[in-house]
């Protein structure tokens, strides 16, 4: 009986502890699931075909919000929802399930960027974004709390950056209404979603940080709309 007793208090504190990492993750969250018809997705894709040709003769910033503007309208809102596993490789949102750097890889992809979505995926975070942008647009953060990050990445200007955790990596949005990670997430409620950046434990508890700024890089950019 006196041996039973720890492991029943063990077992309450783990379970304390879960309901209330599930709780505080959950307090993040912005989009959760998906609010477009599945059906339309290739439709989509398609369309960003000619969005992507009028941007031609743009400058690299307006070029750099439309972008952005593609990835977070009309790329993301299909795949919020999608499960995440650790070996998920779908290409089709909500269909299957995705690891975290698939789902990089995949909407950039899609978005219409000419890379190996494999062998970027299957890469330490930190060499898919350095093969992404130029080391100009690239920054790093070692032990810095959450707000020095924000602070920093606010100091570089809105749009769409990809980020590399300690052992994750997603997208983070800045623009007008805040701050935000969008990610296939690898804890509670385990799927593709877009969370308050401050918020978000994954990012908050990631010791090493590392973010390339995809919306400013004029060689991604440039090879985007060109292709």
């Amino acid at each position: 009986m006196k041996k039973i007793i720890p492991i029943i208090l063990f077992s309450i504190v783990i379970f304390i502890i879960f309901q209330f990492s599930k709780k505080s993750n959950s307090t993040s969250l912005i989009e959760e699931s998906t609010k477009v018809n599945l059906e339309d997705y290739s439709k989509t894709l398609d369309s960003i075909k000619t969005l992507k040709s009028n941007s031609k003769d743009k400058n690299t910033e307006a070029i750099g919000i439309e972008f952005t503007n593609i990835l977070t309208t009309k790329i993301f809102p299909y795949w919020y929802g999608t499960k995440w596993d650790f070996n998920g490789i779908t290409q089709k949102p909500n269909e299957g399930s995705i690891a975290c750097g698939y789902f990089v890889t995949t909407t950039l992809r899609d978005i219409g960027l000419k890379i190996n979505r494999v062998k970027l995926a299957q890469c330490a975070s930190e060499e898919m974004i350095k093969s992404l942008v130029s080391e100009d647009n690239i920054i790093r953060f070692s032990n810095k709390s959450i707000e020095e990050f924000v602070k920093k990445l606010k100091n570089k200007g809105n749009g769409i950056y990809v980020v590399g955790l300690d052992n994750h990596t997603g997208f983070v949005l800045v623009n007008s209404e805040g701050s935000f990670f969008i990610h296939s997430s690898g804890i509670a409620p385990y799927k593709v979603v877009k969370d308050k950046l401050t918020e978000s434990l994954l990012i908050v508890k990631s010791k090493y940080r590392i973010v390339g700024k995809l919306s400013s890089d004029k060689k991604l950019l440039s090879n985007w709309v060109k292709k």
